[in-house]
């Protein structure tokens, strides 16, 4: 089985021009490529790149992440793996006609984008566990092990906090980890504002500004999008929203995960923020989230 390929989060989509130009392309459009929440700026969940169905053939064939629209066979979806590359996710969506196509889309909308961004996630997880930095000292802290990129540096550890970071044309990545007592954050009615709270008295006490007097805060214009989603067979709430600098100019997204560590009685948080202004974010984003997604528990 030959290797798959394709840039990250790139997507193509096998369908007939007829259908790429009319309401089951709108459709699909509207799904693959709705706007990431948490971004200042537009951007797709994914990249898209339509080809007719004669067209898809040899090398293309092994883009790691397919969907197939056929028009005049029974509705339904199927998810095929490994079909003509490895690894390879394809999603084969059929019906009658247009309605059918659309209903299946619309009622397959999150699982699809879950099942596409998990194989890019795993994909780039295997990418940097080949370029990995040495993480000894954060397992002996937190009692975790966790695929961090060579590219990034510790710049700041204490016995309850670590700041990884990474320079990148005019601006930088960062990843934080720290731990609170489990049952601090509560999944209720006031998770969201607690969670704001925490990451903003976090921002203050380690997340300096460059101005005197100034540290990252949550941005209080931009209201956070909380959800739950599972890591390491532990449930999570995951935040996305943007950061700001109290007392200065500075600007970003952040994407927040509390992990609910039952065994050894704590929430453990990670968080990816980003400082690259004027610049698409999305796939820097992607890069940070991908590493939290690599933890693992002791």
């Amino acid at each position: 089985m030959p290797s798959s390929g394709g840039t990250t989060n790139m997507l193509t989509i096998v369908s007939d021009d007829s259908l790429w130009n009319g309401e089951v392309g709108d459709a699909t459009r509207t799904i693959f490529a709705a706007p990431v929440y948490g971004l200042p700026q537009e951007e797709p969940i994914f990249s898209l790149k339509q080809m007719k169905p004669k067209a898809f053939h040899d090398f293309v064939k092994k883009s790691r992440t397919f969907v197939e629209l056929k028009k005049g066979a029974p509705k339904g979806i199927k998810f095929i793996k490994d079909i003509y590359a490895s690894p390879q996710l394809g999603i084969l969506v059929s019906g009658e006609n247009n309605e059918e196509l659309i209903s299946v889309l619309k009622e397959n909308t999150r699982l699809m984008i879950d099942k596409v961004k998990g194989v890019e996630v795993a994909h780039k997880v295997e990418e940097m566990a080949k370029n990995q930095l040495d993480t000894d000292e954060i397992s002996d802290v937190f009692g975790i092990d966790l695929a961090v990129l060579f590219s990034y540096r510790i710049a700041k550890k204490t016995k309850d906090f670590v700041w990884f970071r990474k320079d990148i044309k005019n601006g930088d990545m960062n990843l934080m980890i720290y731990e609170v007592p489990y049952g601090t954050i509560k999944k209720d009615s006031l998770a969201i504002n607690n969670i704001v709270k925490l990451r903003d008295s976090i921002g203050k006490t380690h997340i300096p500004g460059e101005s005197k007097g100034s540290y990252m805060i949550t941005e209080k214009a931009f209201s956070p999008y909380l959800g739950t989603t599972i890591i390491d067979g532990k449930s999570v709430l995951e935040t996305r929203g943007v950061w700001d600098v109290k007392n200065d100019y500075m600007a970003g997204p952040f994407i927040n995960y509390i992990i609910d560590d039952k065994k050894n009685n704590r929430q453990l948080i990670l968080e990816g923020f980003t400082y690259a202004p004027q610049i698409a974010k999305r796939d820097y984003m992607f890069e940070l989230e991908s590493m939290i997604r690599s933890i693992e528990i002791k």
